[in-house]
């Protein structure tokens, strides 16, 4: 590893909680992160894990929670080289996984926490996305240009979502603000098998 590479993965390993969440997102699983609106609710539900939220700059926005200072900080490990983007996906660099790697083993808890996350979020569609995030923290979509839109597909979205096995009925429930009872009933009518393990 040159001095360079090595001062760059010294600085991650040494660096803030968002700097190390978006190499760890980026990195999990070993694909990207599907589009900078996925990254932004990504890090914004992480965010809300370790109570970091204002810290990290986030405000209800045109399409829900947003930072600024999110943005920045992909474009800055876009420029050291650890992380690279092209068209709609945010990836991690031959270079970045060695970091990652080390930062993985320095932060096993987080990467575990931050891969989950990732698991269940990532394949979801945008639309899906947000209906998650809107329902969860509706402050947050108080600005935002298509939550009416959102919020009258939220039962579509729902139970896509159950459908996926991304949330379970009790989840389920909560977004639509309705009983499980209710949840039960309608993925028995729409062939869904309901899933019940532990959300994130």
């Amino acid at each position: 590893m040159s001095a360079l590479a090595d001062i760059i993965r010294q600085s991650v390993l040494d660096g803030d909680q968002l700097h190390k969440i978006i190499v760890l997102l980026c990195h999990a699983g070993g694909g990207p992160v599907w589009g900078r609106t996925k990254i932004q609710k990504l890090v914004f539900m992480l965010s809300q894990i370790y109570g970091r939220d204002e810290e990290m700059g986030f405000e209800p926005d045109m399409y829900g929670p947003y930072s600024e200072i999110v943005d920045e900080e992909v474009s800055h490990l876009e420029g050291l080289g650890i992380l690279s983007s092209c068209g709609n996906r945010i990836g991690i660099t031959a270079a970045g996984i060695k970091v990652a790697e080390a930062l993985a083993e320095q932060e096993p808890e987080m990467f575990k926490v931050v891969a989950r996350y990732k698991a269940m979020f990532n394949d979801m569609t945008t639309d899906e996305v947000l209906a998650y995030v809107y329902a969860t923290y509706p402050d947050m979509a108080k600005k935002s240009l298509v939550s009416k839109r959102i919020k009258s597909e939220m039962d579509r979205h729902v139970m896509s979502m159950l459908r996926k096995r991304k949330i379970t009925s009790g989840r389920a429930a909560m977004l639509l603000g309705k009983s499980r009872y209710h949840v039960i009933k309608k993925a028995a009518r729409e062939g869904i098998s309901v899933f019940e393990a532990d959300d994130p």
